[in-house]
């Protein structure tokens, strides 16, 4: 019994149709998802869907995340994974930040609080680094996490379309005693070339009203983005 291999346990919040935990299970070894949290019904249909075929693991939708009972889940979740929702931040939209009804990141920063995970697993548009992304880094931090960044397009893993996406990847530093190393990283590895960006460098970003120009350029960012 000692050498059975432990689940690595998955919250899924924002599911969508469940695209980014079929992506972990992909990477990452023995991957079990324990629950969902989707408000859209059409997503919560395909989530069901793909529990009934199999494509997904078993596990309760959640339909407010609001209103999740973070508090069961302590010490019970290796990985938080949240696509919250990018319209607050799109440049395809009015771009509101905190002041839109969609902005989710402060239940997704309780979660994070509550659920304490090793890793938080991020991903919105590329317009979120001009607004509300240092913010995100920033409670983090406060909470006890190292924090690595980066864009990446679907181009570079072979598909004809741009679709630029941020990703955030954090670790609970008292979970990890050697570090991740923030340092800037840039490789291929079959997956494109892409950077990391520590952060010290994500202090230094300008805020929204400022040259956003600058931050593309720090962050290789090409134009084109959408709703995501």
């Amino acid at each position: 019994m000692d050498n059975i291999e432990q689940p690595f346990r998955v919250l899924e919040w924002c599911a969508g149709y469940g695209g980014i935990g079929m992506g972990l299970k992909r990477v990452i070894r023995n991957v079990r998802t324990v629950a969902y949290s989707e408000i859209e019904l059409f997503g919560c249909e395909v989530l069901e869907s793909r529990i009934q075929n199999g494509q997904i693991d078993p596990a309760p939708i959640w339909s407010n995340l609001k209103t999740f009972p973070c508090e069961r889940f302590r010490g019970m979740v290796d990985l938080l994974v949240a696509g919250y929702p990018c319209q607050p931040f799109s440049t395809a939209g009015k771009r509101q930040g905190e002041e839109d009804p969609r902005h989710l990141w402060p239940f997704i920063e309780r979660a994070i609080s509550d659920v304490r995970p090793n890793w938080v697993f991020c991903e919105n548009v590329a317009g979120h680094l001009t607004l509300g992304f240092k913010d995100v880094c920033h409670d983090l931090d406060e909470l006890g996490y190292e924090v690595a960044a980066g864009l990446f397009t679907a181009r570079e893993v072979g598909l004809p379309h741009k679709r630029q996406r941020l990703f955030i990847l954090a670790r609970d530093k008292l979970g990890d005693p050697e570090g991740i190393g923030l340092k800037e990283t840039t490789g291929t590895d079959g997956w494109g070339e892409y950077k990391l960006h520590d952060r010290d460098e994500i202090r230094n970003l300008p805020d929204s009203t400022g040259d956003e120009r600058q931050l593309r350029r720090q962050f290789d960012e090409a134009d084109g983005e959408g709703f995501g």
